[in-house]
C-alpha cells in the first residue's frame, strides 16, 4: 500500500483558499484597474522611481491576474463554493475580466518595447475571448443573466481589441508607415518623355523661383491661427501653439524612425523657431512630446477616431444596460439561485467601477487631452476651455543632479561596497547609491533662455546643411573659439574622448564652483554651469542608453578617477564635500597627469585640477570664466543630444522627460540636426540624359 505524502496545510486554510482565491483575484484585478487609471497619467510629470515602479508592477500584474482568474473559472466552474448556484455570476465575471484585460485608456504600454508585442496580445485576445465564451457556454441552458453577460462580453472584447489595435499602431513598423508622405508616382513617364523631348527644342523662359523663406500672407482678423509656413503673431498663445503642433508632429515621427527631412522642411522649421521666444519654443516642444506620449502609450489613437467614438459609446451603454438588467432581476430569482450576498456586492462593484472608470477616462483622456482640444477648436470657442488645462505641466520640469566628488564620498558603510565588489553586485550598489543621493533642479526660465540663445546663435551661423553638420560635430570647440584663449583650453576637448572630456570639465566645474562658493548667488551663469555639469555626470552614470555612443573607455577612466579621488580623501581624512574640493584645489597642479605619472592610469582628477587653475587665471585677466564654461556645457549637452539615437529620445516622455531630449528636438527645429538632405541636389540628379 502506497501512502501519498501531503503538505501539512490546515483544512481551514485550504477551505479559505478554495472560497476566496477567485474572489481575491477579481478584487485585486479591480484595484489594479483603478490604480492604473488614476496614476498612469502622472508618468509624464513625475520621475519618482517609487511611482514608476508601482505603475510598472501594476501594469504587469493586470494582465496576469485577469488571465489567471479566467483560467480558474474555466477549470473549476462547477466546484467553486461547492455549488452550481453561482455559475451565472461566474460567467458574468469571466466577461468582466475581458474588460480588465483591455486595460484603462490611460496606459496601453509601459515602454516602447511593449508595443512590439502586439502580435502576442492578439493571440492572447483570441485565447481569452474563447475561454470567456466557454465559461458562458457551460451555463447557457439555465443562465438567468445571459443578456447582461453578453453585453459585458461584447464590451470586454471591444476594449481588449482597442488595446491590441493601439499596440499595433504604436509599433515601430506601423508607426514608421504613418510618418511616410503620401504616395506620389509623379506624371506618367511616357507622356513626360514626349513633353520633355518637345520642350528641349523650344527655349522657355522660366518664371522667377519663389524664395524658400517666403512668408505667406495671412489675414490676422479672419484666420488667426498658427502655421509653420507663416507667423501670425510674435508671441503665440497656448491655444495657437496647440493648433499648430500637428504639422510638426509628423516631422517628429519621421525623426524617431530615422527618416531624412528635406532642406525645405529644415528651412521652414528653422525660420519659424528663430522667431520664437525661449519660453514658447520649449513650450512647443513640450506639446510635441506630450502628443507623442499619448500616441505611443495610451488609447488616444483609437478612441479619438470616428469609429472609436461609436465603440466607446456602445461599450459604455452596454455596461449601463448590464447594470440595469442585473438590478431588475427579480428578488425571488436571487433567493431561488441563492446568490451569495458578497458575490452580489462584488458584481455590483464590478459594474459600478467599470462605469465610473469609463467616465473618468472620458474626462482625463478625451476632454482634457490636447488631441480633443485641437479636434474641437472649430466647435468650441477658445474662451470655454479653462486656461489651467492648457498650462498644465506635461513633463517633470526637473533636471537630475549628481557629482563625482559626492559619488566618492557617499560610499558608507564601506564594507557593504567592498563585499559587493567581491560578489559582483558593485554596479547595482552604485546605481542604488546614485538614486538615493541624487537630487534635481528646476528647469528655470533663465536656463531656457540661455540655452535657446546659444543654440540660436549657432543656428544663425549654419545657413546650409553642410555648416549645420559641422556645427553638430562640435563638442566644445565652437564655444572655445569665441575666446582668444582657445589654444590654451583646446587640449581639454581635443585630446580626450567625449565622455572623458565631460568628466574632466565636470570635475573642473566642481572645483571652481567650490572655490567661488563665497561669491553671491546672483551669478546666473555660475548656476547654469553647476546644473548642466551635474546633469551630464548623472547621465553618464545612470543613463547608459542615452550616452551609449560616447562610453568607449569611460568605465576605465571613471573607475581610475574615483580610485585616485578616494585614495586622496583617505590620505587626508576628508569626509566633507567642500573640504574635499578645497583640498584638491590646494594641490595647485602645474603639470598634466600623464607628464608626471605616465599613461598607465586613466585618471583625470588632477587634469581637472589643472584645468580649474587655467580657468582661475582668466579671472585674473578680468575675464569671466563662467561665461566660457557655460558655453562649453551647452555645446557638450547639444552634442550628446544629437548623437543619441532618436528611439532612445522617444522613450523619455513616459519617464518624466529629459532635458537632453528637449535639446535634441530644439536643435532639429533650429536646423542643426543630421537627418536632413538637400532636396535641390536630389532634383538635379534626376534630370534625364540622352
Amino acid at each position: 500500500m502506497v501512502r501519498t505524502m501531503q503538505l501539512p496545510i490546515p483544512k481551514e486554510l485550504m477551505n479559505i483558499w478554495d472560497v476566496w482565491n477567485l474572489r481575491g483575484c477579481i478584487l485585486l484585478s479591480l484595484a489594479v484597474q483603478v490604480f492604473l487609471t488614476l496614476s498612469a497619467p502622472f508618468r509624464q510629470q513625475c520621475r519618482s522611481k517609487l511611482l514608476l515602479g508601482l505603475i510598472w508592477s501594476a501594469y504587469l500584474l493586470s494582465d496576469w491576474v485577469a488571465a489567471v482568474s479566467i483560467g480558474i473559472i474555466a477549470k473549476s466552474q462547477t466546484e467553486i463554493c461547492g455549488s452550481r448556484n453561482n455559475e451565472d455570476l461566474l460567467a458574468l465575471w469571466a466577461s468582466f475580466l475581458l474588460v480588465h484585460l483591455g486595460g484603462p485608456d490611460t496606459i496601453t504600454s509601459f515602454a516602447l518595447e511593449d508595443n512590439e508585442f502586439w502580435l502576442r496580445h492578439l493571440i492572447q485576445l483570441i485565447l481569452q475571448v474563447l475561454a470567456a465564451a466557454y465559461c458562458f457556454y457551460l451555463t447557457l441552458v439555465e443562465n438567468r443573466l445571459w443578456i447582461p453577460t453578453i453585453l459585458v462580453f461584447v464590451a470586454g472584447t471591444v476594449k481588449f481589441g482597442e488595446r491590441t489595435c493601439c499596440l499595433y499602431l504604436a509599433s515601430l513598423d506601423h508607426f514608421g508607415e504613418t510618418a511616410l508622405p503620401k504616395r506620389e508616382p509623379g506624371p506618367d513617364y511616357e507622356e513626360a518623355v514626349d513633353i520633355y523631348s518637345t520642350m528641349r527644342s523650344v527655349k522657355v523662359e522660366m518664371p522667377p523661383t519663389r524664395p524658400l523663406h517666403t512668408v505667406k500672407a495671412i489675414n490676422h482678423k479672419k484666420n488667426p491661427k498658427f502655421t509653420v509656413d507663416g507667423v501670425t503673431q510674435e508671441y503665440l498663445k497656448d491655444m495657437q501653439l496647440l493648433q499648430g503642433i500637428i504639422s510638426l508632429l509628423r516631422k517628429l515621427q519621421g525623426l524617431i524612425i530615422g527618416l531624412l527631412l528635406s532642406s525645405k522642411d529644415r528651412e521652414r522649421s528653422r525660420d519659424f523657431f528663430l522667431k520664437r521666444t525661449p519660453i514658447s519654443a520649449f513650450q512647443l516642444i513640450e506639446y510635441e512630446l506630450s502628443f507623442m506620449y499619448e500616441v505611443l502609450h495610451t488609447k488616444v489613437a483609437v478612441v479619438l477616431h470616428k469609429i472609436g467614438y461609436l465603440l466607446r459609446l456602445f461599450t459604455f451603454c452596454s455596461t449601463i444596460g448590464a447594470l440595469i438588467l442585473f438590478i431588475l432581476v427579480e428578488k425571488d430569482e436571487f433567493e431561488k439561485h441563492e446568490y451569495g450576498k458578497f458575490d452580489i456586492v462584488l458584481t455590483f462593484a464590478l459594474l459600478g467601477v467599470a462605469i465610473v472608470l469609463d467616465i473618468l477616462s472620458v474626462l482625463l483622456k478625451l476632454i482634457f487631452s490636447d488631441w480633443t482640444i485641437i479636434a474641437l477648436r472649430n466647435i468650441w470657442s477658445q474662451r470655454y476651455i479653462p486656461s489651467w488645462i492648457l498650462k498644465r505641466r506635461r513633463w517633470s520640469g526637473s533636471v537630475s543632479q549628481y557629482n563625482m566628488i559626492r559619488n566618492c564620498l557617499d560610499e558608507r558603510p564601506e564594507w557593504v561596497f567592498t563585499i559587493g565588489g567581491y560578489v559582483g553586485v558593485r554596479g547595482i550598489l552604485d546605481k542604488i547609491k546614485v538614486s538615493l543621493f541624487s537630487s534635481s533642479e528646476k528647469f528655470t526660465d533663465e536656463l531656457k533662455g540661455f540655452m535657446f540663445k546659444q543654440l540660436r546663435l549657432k543656428s544663425l551661423e549654419a545657413n546650409n546643411r553642410r555648416t549645420a553638420m559641422e556645427a553638430c560635430s562640435q563638442r566644445g570647440d565652437w564655444a572655445l573659439l569665441l575666446t582668444s584663449d582657445y589654444v590654451k583650453f583646446k587640449w581639454s576637448v581635443g585630446e580626450y574622448q567625449y565622455a572623458e572630456s565631460v568628466l574632466l570639465w565636470h570635475i573642473a566645474t566642481e572645483l571652481y564652483f567650490a572655490k567661488t562658493l563665497e561669491e553671491a548667488d546672483d551669478d546666473e551663469r555660475r548656476k547654469i554651469c553647476k546644473i548642466l555639469s551635474d546633469y551630464m555626470f548623472f547621465l553618464l552614470v545612470m543613463q547608459h542608453k542615452m550616452m551609449a555612443p560616447f562610453l568607449g573607455n569611460w568605465h576605465i577612466v571613471f573607475q581610475d578617477t574615483c580610485a585616485e579621488a578616494k585614495r586622496f580623501f583617505s590620505k587626508h581624512s576628508i569626509s566633507d564635500y567642500r573640504n574635499a574640493c578645497n583640498k584638491i584645489t590646494d594641490v595647485k597642479a602645474k603639470f598634466r597627469s600623464a607628464a608626471v605619472k605616465g599613461s598607465k592610469s586613466k585618471s583625470v582628477l588632477f587634469d581637472a585640477c589643472f584645468l580649474a587653475g587655467e580657468l582661475g587665471e582668466l579671472e585674473k585677466l578680468e575675464r569671466d570664466p563662467w561665461k566660457l564654461m557655460s558655453r562649453v556645457w551647452v555645446e557638450l549637452l547639444s552634442y550628446a543630444s544629437i548623437k543619441c539615437r532618436p528611439i532612445v529620445h522617444a522613450q523619455q516622455p513616459s519617464r518624466g522627460g529629459e532635458l537632453l531630449t528637449f535639446t535634441w528636438l530644439l536643435m532639429y527645429h533650429l536646423g542643426l540636426g543630421t537627418q536632413f538632405y538637400e532636396l535641390e541636389n536630389h532634383a538635379e540628379k534626376m534630370v534625364p540624359t540622352k
